[in-house]
């Protein structure tokens, strides 16, 4: 989600949990849809995460390697036949991503207080 969409959001009469998702921590709708598959799966490989999004098994891979990144599962790497590897992915518990929410929330608060502070001074600075 860009900021171009974030007044569309908050004039929402009410926002949904993926709302808040998207807008915190900037996942796409894919990286979401991905994430909420996931999360009702014990453990997937990405050639079944590709089934389960009816995708491409290099997007269902890209997909996964996007959400390891922001901290929204997990990669369990396994030695399968002839020393080859085999990852399986895991969603990470609903409470560690509200606990990503609240702390990108904090995040952006602070830096949007900072800047409110400066305001007068920067529109002063930038009339012509």
């Amino acid at each position: 989600m860009s900021l171009k969409e974030m007044p569309s959001l908050l004039a929402k009469a009410k926002l949904t949990a993926a709302d808040v998702m998207r807008c915190a921590l900037g996942l796409r709708a894919a990286e979401l849809e991905a994430y909420l598959l996931l999360a009702k799966q014990q453990s997937v490989t990405a050639k079944e995460m590709a089934g389960l999004l009816h995708r491409s098994r290099p997007t269902a891979q890209r997909l996964l390697q996007d959400l390891v990144s922001k901290g929204l599962a997990t990669r369990q790497e396994s030695l399968i036949g002839r020393g080859g590897y085999i990852y399986r992915y895991q969603a990470v518990p609903p409470e560690t991503v509200k606990a990503l929410v609240r702390e990108m929330l904090e995040k952006w608060h602070r830096r949007l207080l900072a800047y409110l502070d400066r305001l007068p001074e920067e529109l002063l600075s930038n009339e012509r």
